[in-house]
């Protein structure tokens, strides 16, 4: 029951993350902004303040449930400049599946997408014990 349930949590996530959502662009808001957004599209995901990082600024979002963590890292306007997805490697598939279904193809594990006249980068990189996603402005 509890594999299960893992599932679906993922799949509503992966629902929301994507573009086609409206849930997913993170990049250009503000702080506030930010906690707004994960606590209507993610409330399984919840601000860690525990991680303490001087060279960057940015906000830490932890699911332990499907293990993820998602990190926006903040301009010093105070500002999302990019997003880092961080997931162990049981949500791999599903990620794959989102990413080619919601952006396009841009070789190896990079995809672009546009929002609002802007271009985007989203690239996967896979770690030893876990894989990132990456989203950018170009």
């Amino acid at each position: 029951m509890i594999k299960y349930l893992r599932y679906i949590l993922l799949f509503v996530l992966l629902t929301a993350f994507s573009p086609k959502a409206g849930a997913q662009h993170f990049i250009g808001l503000n702080p506030t902004e930010i906690a707004a957004l994960m606590k209507s599209a993610y409330p399984q995901f919840k601000l860690d303040r525990n991680a303490v990082n001087h060279d960057y600024k940015y906000l830490k979002y932890v699911d332990k449930i499907s293990e993820q963590t998602a990190l926006f890292f903040l301009s010093d306007k105070n500002t999302c400049t990019y997003v880092r997805w961080m997931s162990d490697y049981a949500n791999l598939n599903d990620i794959l599946g989102m990413l080619n279904s919601n952006y396009k193809k841009s070789g190896g594990n990079s995809w672009t997408y546009t929002h609002k006249g802007e271009s985007y980068t989203v690239k996967l990189v896979e770690e030893e014990w876990y894989f990132t996603v990456t989203y950018r402005k170009n």
